[in-house]
C-alpha cells in the first residue's frame, strides 16, 4: 500500500526542489547512453519516511539526527543535527566552510557536501548514516592512545549524602561455654559540597583487663579533585608509602596524586618490610600461585610475613583477609622491589605532615607523638628511565629513598632501590636492592625470568622501624616460569636469606612446580622442593626442613565456586577446601568448608554467608586440636550481623553494608503499593535490593569515579504503567549517594490502531504528539507499524493531547487521558480522513 499523492510529506528548500518531493524520472540520455543505474533500495515503501538514525564514523556512533528516506530511495539529512555531530571531527576552517555551504538550508542531499570533503551513505541494514570519508586536511588530529583518560562523566550524585554501617560480632568458646561480649563496628561518611567526613569506631572487650571500650580507628575530612587525580586529607591520615619507606599512622594534613583510584583506608597494611598490620580479629588465608596453602585466625596486631616458608622468588603470594567486621581485603606481592607501574609520561606523589601515633593498631594516640613528614614522587618518562624519590623525617629518624627503573629494548626491566637512614636509636644505616625481570612473548606462550638481590644493614631505620630491627641482611630470590601452552605452565624458583638473628639460621628454598589444566574445570599442580627454614617461631612458623613433594588439585566450575586439595610431604601438611562465594543480591547464600593438617595438628572449619534485603550475616565454626583424634579439643563459633542506614535527596533507606557509594531507589506515589527493585541485572527475578515496609530500596554497590548503570523496575506494576528508562547511568563521587524515583506523574501509556478512509490501516506513518494546553512542550515522536498500530508513553492523567501527522495537508487527532487512569489507555480504533491506495 501507499498513501495517495496529496499526502506526500513536504520538505522545504535544501536544493532538492521546493514543496513536495517528486519521484525521480529516468529519461533516456541522448546519444544512446544507458540509463543511470538504479539506486539501492533503502526504502521498501513507495512513500517518504521520516526517521531519527545514528551517524557513524569509523564504527563509532557520533549521535542521532533526523533524516528523510524518499520514495525514490534517496536520503535527506537534517542540517542542524548533522553539523552538531560532525563539528568535533573537523578543523575550524572546515567547520566554517561546511556551515557556509549549508547556511539557510534546513535539509540537504549527501552529494551537496562532497565539495566540503565529506562523503555520506545510508546503510539500510544498520538503519544508520555512515561517514565514508572526511578529507584528511579537514580533520582534527585524533589520538590513537589516550593514556587512560576516563570516559566523560555520566550523571553526578546528590549534593548531600550520608550513611552509617553497623556490624555486630559475637563468639562462643565451646570448651568453656563462655560467650564474649559482642564487638561493635561502626563506620560511615557524610558528604556535603564535595567534602567528605568519614569515621570508623570499634567497640570490643579487652581480654587482658576484662573491660569493654570503644576505639576510634580513624576520623578525617577528605576532598577530591578528580580532574587532577588529587586527594586532600585532614585528620587521621592513611599515608601511602613507596619502596623502603615504613608505614606509620599520622594525624595531620596529607595530599596525594594518583591516576589510578586508591583506597581511602587500608585496614590491613602490607608494608615494604612485609609487616602485616591487622586492625581487628581476622581470618587470614594464604595462597601461592593461585593455590590455597594455609589459613590462620589472628588477633589484632602486627605480624611478620617475610619468613613464610613458601616465600620463594618466583612465587606470587596472595593474602586474603576477612575481618571480624565482615570487611574483606587482599594484598599480594611477588618480589621485594616496588615497581614503578605508571603509564609513560605519568607521575604520582604523596606528601603527609603530622604527629606520629605510638601504636600501629587500635586507636591512634598522638599525645606523645612527634612531628613527622613522609612523602614520595615517582615519574615514568617516555624515553628515559623511571625514577622515584622519597623522604621520611622526624626528630628521631630520617630516611631518604631513591628508585630507578629502566625498560630495555628486549622487553626486560632493571629495577634499582637505594636508601639511607639516620636514627637516634639505631644510628646510620643503608639498604640497596637490584632486580631484573624479563618477559619473552612467544605468541601463544611466554617465558618470564626475575632476579632480586637485597641488602639491609643492621641499623637501617624508617618511620615504621625507627629502632632498626632487621633480622635479615642479604636476601636473594630468583624465578623462572614458562607457559608451554594455554593449559600448561611451569615454574622454577629459589631464595636464600642470610640471617643476623642468633636464634635463626640462614634459610633457603628451591622449588619446581607445574600446573596443568586438564579440563576447563579441573587443574592439577605438582611440585618438588628442598628447603631449610632455620629455627622459626610465631604464627607462620615451621621448623621442618628437607626434601619434599607437593600435589594440589583445583576445581573451578564457575566464578563463584572453587575447590582445592593439596599435600606437602616436606612439611607433612595438607588441606582440603571448598568455597562458594555469596552473590550481592537478596536471599543469596555462600559457604565454605575447610580442613587442614600440619604435622599432627588439624582443624575443620565451616562458614555460611547470607545476604538479605536489609542486612547480611556470617556464621562460622572451627574445631581444632593437637591431632585429628582430638579435633574437637577446642571449638569456636562466631556470628556477625551487619546493616546500614543511608540518606540522600530527602530519602532514608536501610540495607546491607556500604563500602563506597550508594543509591536510594523509591517508588513514585502513583505506584501506590507496588514495590520497586534495583540490581546489576534483573533477569530471572534477581535483584540486589527491594523497597517495602521498611522504606526504599538501597543499592550498596556503586564505585567512585567509574561510569556505571543503576537498573530498576517495579514489581507487578499496573498494565501499561511507564516507569521511565529503567536504567540510569551514573558517575559517583567518593562516598556519594543518589536518590532515584521510579515512575512519575506522566505514567500512562496509550495504544490504538490508526485507520484512514474505508477503514484502511495507515501503515508506517509518522508525526509528533504534544499536550494541547502546552504547545511549547517538547514533542514526542509518533509512528505506526505495518498494520497501523501505535503506542504513546509518558502521558499524564487528566491532560488532553494532539497527534499531528506528517502529511500534506496536515492531519491529526486529539484524545484525553482520564484522571483515574491506572496506566493503560486503549484508544482502540482512531479514524483520520486520509485516502489510502494500493
Amino acid at each position: 500500500m501507499a498513501l495517495a499523492a496529496p499526502l506526500n510529506w513536504a520538505v522545504a528548500g535544501a536544493g532538492v526542489g521546493q514543496g513536495v518531493i517528486q519521484p525521480a524520472v529516468l529519461a533516456e540520455v541522448p546519444g544512446g547512453a544507458q540509463e543511470p543505474p538504479p539506486r539501492p533500495n533503502i526504502n521498501p515503501y513507495d512513500r517518504d519516511i521520516a526517521m531519527t538514525v545514528p551517524l557513524q564514523f569509523n564504527r563509532r556512533v557520533l549521535g542521532e539526527m533526523p533524516v528523510l528516506l524518499t520514495a525514490d530511495d534517496r536520503f535527506i539529512v537534517n542540517s542542524a543535527g548533522f553539523i552538531s555531530l560532525i563539528s568535533p571531527l573537523l578543523t575550524d576552517e572546515a567547520n566554517a566552510e561546511l556551515r557556509a555551504s549549508l547556511e539557510g538550508v534546513p535539509q540537504f542531499a549527501p552529494e551537496e557536501i562532497n565539495a566540503a570533503g565529506i562523503q555520506l551513505d545510508y546503510d539500510p541494514e544498520q538503519l544508520a548514516v555512515l561517514v565514508l570519508r572526511i578529507d584528511p586536511g579537514k580533520r582534527t588530529p585524533e589520538f590513537l592512545f589516550r593514556g587512560g583518560e576516563p570516559d566523560a562523566p555520566e550523571q553526578g550524585p546528590e549534593n548531600f549524602s550520608a550513611y552509617l554501617n553497623a556490624n555486630m560480632a559475637v563468639s562462643r568458646r565451646n570448651s568453656t561455654g563462655d560467650i564474649e561480649r559482642p564487638s561493635l563496628f561502626l563506620n560511615g561518611a557524610i558528604r556535603m559540597a564535595g567534602v567528605v567526613l568519614e569515621a570508623d569506631v570499634q567497640g570490643r572487650e579487652d581480654r587482658f583487663t576484662d573491660t569493654y571500650s570503644f576505639e576510634r580507628r580513624y576520623a578525617r575530612l577528605v576532598y577530591d579533585q578528580p580532574e587532577a587525580f588529587r586527594r586532600w586529607t585532614v585528620g587521621d591520615l592513611d599515608p601511602e608509602v613507596r619502596g623502603r619507606q615504613g608505614f606509620t599512622d599520622l594525624g595531620g594534613l596529607g595530599v596525594s596524586r594518583q591516576r589510578r583510584r586508591f583506597e581511602s583506608f587500608r585496614n590491613n597494611v602490607l608494608s615494604g618490610s612485609r609487616q602485616l598490620i591487622l586492625q581487628e580479629s581476622s581470618v587470614v588465608r594464604v595462597s601461592r600461585n593461585g593455590v590455597f596453602v594455609r589459613e590462620f585466625r589472628l588477633d589484632p596486631g602486627q605480624y611478620d610475613v617475610s619468613n613464610l616458608p613458601l616465600d620463594a622468588g618466583g612465587n606470587n603470594i596472595e593474602i586474603d583477609i576477612q575481618g571480624e567486621s565482615g570487611r574483606r581485603e587482599s594484598v599480594s606481592y611477588s618480589a621485594y622491589l616496588d615497581s614503578i607501574d605508571l603509564e609513560p609520561g605519568d607521575y604520582e606523589y604523596g606528601a603527609y605532615l603530622g604527629l606520629t601515633s605510638e601504636g600501629v593498631f587500635g586507636e591512634p594516640d598522638y599525645a606523645d607523638g612527634e612531628l613527622a613528614f613522609t612523602g614520595f614522587y615517582r615519574k615514568a618518562f617516555r624515553d628515559r628511565p623511571s625514577i622515584g624519590l622519597g623522604l621520611q623525617a622526624s626528630e628521631r629518624v630520617q630516611t631518604v629513598t631513591g628508585q630507578g627503573q629502566l625498560i630495555l629494548r628486549n622487553g626486560s626491566r632493571i629495577q634499582m632501590d637505594a636508601s639511607l637512614s639516620n636514627s637516634e636509636d639505631a644510628g646510620q644505616g643503608y639498604a640497596v636492592a637490584l632486580g631484573y625481570d624479563f618477559l619473552l612473548d612467544r605468541g601463544d606462550s611466554a617465558d618470564a625470568l626475575n632476579f632480586v638481590a637485597d641488602f639491609v644493614s643492621d641499623d637501617f631505620a624508617n618511620l615504621g622501624n625507627r629502632f632498626g630491627d632487621n633480622p635479615t641482611s642479604w636476601s636473594f630470590s630468583a624465578g623462572y616460569s614458562r607457559r608451554f601452552s594455554p593449559d600448561w605452565i611451569g615454574n622454577l624458583s629459589a631464595s636464600y636469606r642470610v640471617s643476623r638473628d642468633s636464634s635463626r639460621d640462614d634459610a633457603y628454598t628451591i622449588n619446581a612446580s607445574s600446573t596443568y589444566r586438564v579440563t576447563p574445570d579441573w587443574s592439577v599442580q605438582m611440585g618438588l622442593e628442598y628447603a631449610d627454614f632455620g629455627i622459626r617461631s610465631g604464627p607462620f612458623g615451621s621448623s621442618d626442613s628437607g626434601f619434599g613433594a607437593t600435589v594440589a588439585l583445583i576445581w573451578t566450575p564457575n566464578f563463584r565456586d572453587r575447590g582445592e586439595a593439596r599435600y606437602n610431604s616436606a612439611r607433612d601438611s595438607g588441606s582440603v577446601r571448598f568455597q562458594r562465594a555469596a552473590a550481592n543480591r537478596v536471599d543469596s547464600f555462600g559457604y565454605s568448608l575447610a580442613s587442614t593438617y600440619d604435622d599432627g595438628a588439624g582443624s575443620v572449619s565451616g562458614q555460611v554467608d547470607y545476604s538479605s534485603n536489609r542486612f547480611d550475616a556470617t556464621l562460622s565454626h572451627i574445631a581444632f586440636g593437637r591431632d585429628f583424634s582430638n579435633i574437637t579439643e577446642e571449638q569456636v563459633t562466631s556470628l556477625r550481623i551487619g546493616a546500614s542506614i543511608a540518606t540522600t535527596g530527602g530519602k532514608v533507606a536501610i540495607g546491607r553494608n556500604i563500602y563506597d557509594s550508594f543509591a536510594i531507589v523509591y517508588p513514585h506515589e502513583s505506584l501506590r503499593d507496588h514495590d520497586v527493585i534495583v540490581g546489576e541485572s534483573l533477569e530471572g527475578g534477581r535483584y540486589t535490593a527491594r523497597s517495602g515496609a521498611f522504606g526504599p530500596a538501597l543499592s550498596n554497590i556503586l564505585t567512585a569515579y567509574v561510569n556505571q548503570s543503576v537498573r530498576y523496575d517495579a514489581i507487578n506494576a499496573p498494565r501499561g504503567y511507564d516507569i521511565g528508562e529503567g536504567i540510569l547511568r551514573v558517575h559517583p563521587a567518593y562516598k556519594s549517594g543518589y536518590a532515584i524515583e521510579v515512575g512519575s506523574n506522566a505514567y500512562v501509556s496509550a495504544l490504538g490502531r490508526l485507520v484512514g478512509n474505508g477503514d484502511r490501516p495507515l501503515a508506517l506513518i509518522s508525526g509528533h504528539l504534544i499536550p494541547v494546553d502546552d504547545p511549547g512542550a517538547e514533542p514526542q515522536l509518533f509512528f505506526t507499524n505495518s498494520v497501523g498500530r501505535f503506542a504513546a508513553q509518558s502521558l499524564e492523567p487528566g491532560r488532553r493531547y494532539r497527534v499531528e501527522l506528517f502529511t500534506t495537508p496536515r492531519q491529526g487527532f486529539e484524545f484525553t487521558v482520564p484522571s483515574d487512569s491506572d496506566g493503560l489507555l486503549d484508544l482502540q480504533i482512531v479514524r483520520v480522513p486520509i485516502d489510502v491506495v494500493d
